[in-house]
């Protein structure tokens, strides 16, 4: 946490919201978070205020931000203490989403320098380790390698990555997150943190799985997929490796994927927030094929083929409304 003598309570509460919003926050930070919280009741207003305008954004319309409204923020519940984010927001709504968005992601990137290896959003980045075994990570993630005589441990800390993993029988080849462990049986996959979350997709061969709480998937093999956490497996599906490992290769294929999801994937390549603000056009189907290195493209393409209006209020946030 910065220095509080250097931050008023709003300002500690707009940090906090920032770093909230990351996946990257761990155990130990929220229970920092619930410490500051119950320091004392100016906190929690603060606090109130604050996560009522973000979630407030859900809930936007372009009327709200538009520039023949003056730029004025329309009212959120206020807090317990009163005071409405638009009391603590002067310059506008649009600067003060752009602000925590861009702290967002800002500690974001932050996080990621703890790691050995990351990637920066939108990009991705090959890795070639030690023992011939290979990593490629997608968009803003991080990894950290600890080898020894005995193992070969991977702690995947942020995002996603596709493991190429060398044969050597003294040293098993383990990936750890929060959730649980993903241990390679001489194969190819990918690990997904999804928040407290973790995806599998295996290619070739298997892995095993073994959560957190104790809960062990003995194999897992190649075309399939699971979601585990901390203490539960998920039902296994099956996948169209091609499809799967679309990624890879710098693409996103969609097919007959409603409107909402879509956006949910084009939001991991970029930095910031894409907003739809009517649910009328959350389930439009979209099929297509698109490049992650620029989702503007993709963008442009939604809003000439389906009747959604896109609208780009800064370079960290864009609202999809109805046309």
């Amino acid at each position: 946490m910065p220095d509080t003598q250097e931050l008023s309570t709003e300002q500690q509460a707009i940090w906090w919201q920032a770093r909230l919003s990351s996946d990257l926050l761990g155990d130990g930070q929220r229970r920092e978070f619930d410490a500051w919280l119950a320091e004392c009741p100016e906190h929690a207003a603060a606090w109130q205020a604050i996560n009522s305008f973000w979630t407030g954004l859900d809930s936007l319309t372009l009327e709200d931000i538009s520039d023949e409204a003056g730029g004025q923020v329309p009212e959120f519940p206020p807090a317990k203490s009163g005071r409405s984010p638009r009391s603590l927001f002067r310059p506008g709504l649009a600067l003060a989403a752009s602000l925590l968005l861009t702290l967002s992601f800002a500690y974001q990137q932050f996080d990621l320098y703890l790691a050995d290896y990351r990637s920066a959003t939108g990009l991705q980045r090959q890795i070639d380790l030690a023992d011939g075994s290979s990593i490629l990570l997608n968009t803003a993630s991080a990894v950290s390698a600890d080898f020894s005589a005995e193992k070969r441990l991977i702690t995947l800390h942020s995002g996603e990555a596709f493991f190429k993993v060398a044969a050597d029988r003294d040293r098993p080849f383990v990936v750890k997150t929060e959730a649980g462990e993903v241990r390679a049986l001489g194969t190819a996959f990918d690990v997904r943190r999804q928040d407290d979350d973790v995806s599998v997709t295996v290619f070739e061969h298997a892995v095993k799985i073994t959560t957190a709480g104790g809960e062990i998937k003995e194999r897992l093999s190649e075309a399939e997929q699971l979601l585990f956490s901390r203490d539960r497996v998920n039902a296994v599906s099956h996948v169209n490796p091609q499809r799967a490992a679309a990624w890879h290769q710098q693409r996103m294929v969609f097919q007959d994927k409603p409107l909402a999801e879509v956006v949910a994937e084009l939001d991991r390549y970029r930095p910031g927030k894409i907003i739809i603000l009517d649910d009328a056009i959350k389930n439009l189907p979209i099929t297509g094929v698109f490049g992650i290195a620029d989702t503007d493209v993709a963008l442009q393409s939604i809003e000439q083929s389906l009747a959604v209006k896109v609208r780009k209020v800064t370079d960290h946030l864009v609202l999809l409304s109805a046309k």
